[in-house]
């Protein structure tokens, strides 16, 4: 229950100016004597409330019309992007061909810790999202494969890579990202992103930096020109005759 009052009637104690409106809120007796309303948990007022009705999908601010059947699609790099060569991997792979030893062994699809592996066995990469044969191909240890079970060789690594990381890797066919062989103009050779990231623990520690170069021989120390005047001295305007600076 509400109750204006204008300017004149007294509201409490205080004098009221003119043209002043005060609003004051008068509780009936029984509301202000009933007991408190229950606690409900939160997850059960989402439940009992339902999903908002004014809300609409994004997918539906075109009406739906059925699309016509396409051909599967194969990533083939951006058009934009300045040709490149990448640098070969496989010639530095220690254990390559994998089928060396997989060719003797039965392919065993079941993610486990791996004991008796002579190459790294441990995945730190994904968080637990995939495992071993996420990359690497069961009956062909010698390719990798895309999400679509395309053979890739370990030289185009960064084409799986890619798949999850879609956003470096465009700035890697760009440029933004990556190294590059030799130098900065003339042929664009680049490094795959295995040759700086391990694909099994892909996230770079940190290392000590490169110790500075020698002095050359025959090199003396350079005087300091303004050795005899404090800092700044040099750039500090001389006040005029008389004047204050």
């Amino acid at each position: 229950m509400y109750r204006m009052f204008s300017a004149g009637e007294g509201v409490g104690r205080r004098p009221q100016r003119a043209g002043f409106v005060a609003l004051m809120v008068v509780f009936p007796m029984a509301l202000a004597a009933a007991p408190p309303a229950p606690q409900v948990p939160a997850a059960t007022t989402a439940v009992l409330q339902g999903p908002p009705t004014l809300l609409r999908p994004l997918r539906e601010n075109v009406p739906f019309e059925m699309p016509e059947p396409l051909e599967p699609q194969v990533f083939s790099g951006y058009a934009s992007a300045p040709p490149f060569s990448v640098v070969p991997r496989i010639d530095q792979l220690m254990f390559y061909p994998c089928s060396n030893c997989h060719a003797a062994l039965k392919p065993n699809p079941v993610p486990r810790k791996l004991v008796a592996a002579p190459h790294p066995a441990a995945l730190r990469h994904g968080k637990g999202r995939f495992w071993c044969l996420t990359c690497h191909t069961l009956n062909d240890r010698d390719h990798l494969h895309t999400l679509t079970d395309q053979p890739v060789s370990f030289d185009d690594a960064y084409l799986v890579c890619g798949q999850c990381h879609f956003n470096r890797q465009k700035d890697w066919y760009f440029g933004g990202h990556g190294k590059r062989l030799a130098n900065w103009r003339g042929e664009r050779v680049i490094y795959s992103c295995t040759f700086c990231h391990d694909p099994h623990d892909p996230t770079l520690k940190p290392r000590a930096p490169s110790p500075p170069p020698p002095v050359r021989a025959g090199l003396r120390a350079m005087t300091p020109a303004f050795h005899a005047d404090p800092p700044g001295a040099r750039f500090r305007s001389t006040p005029a005759s008389g004047g204050q600076p």
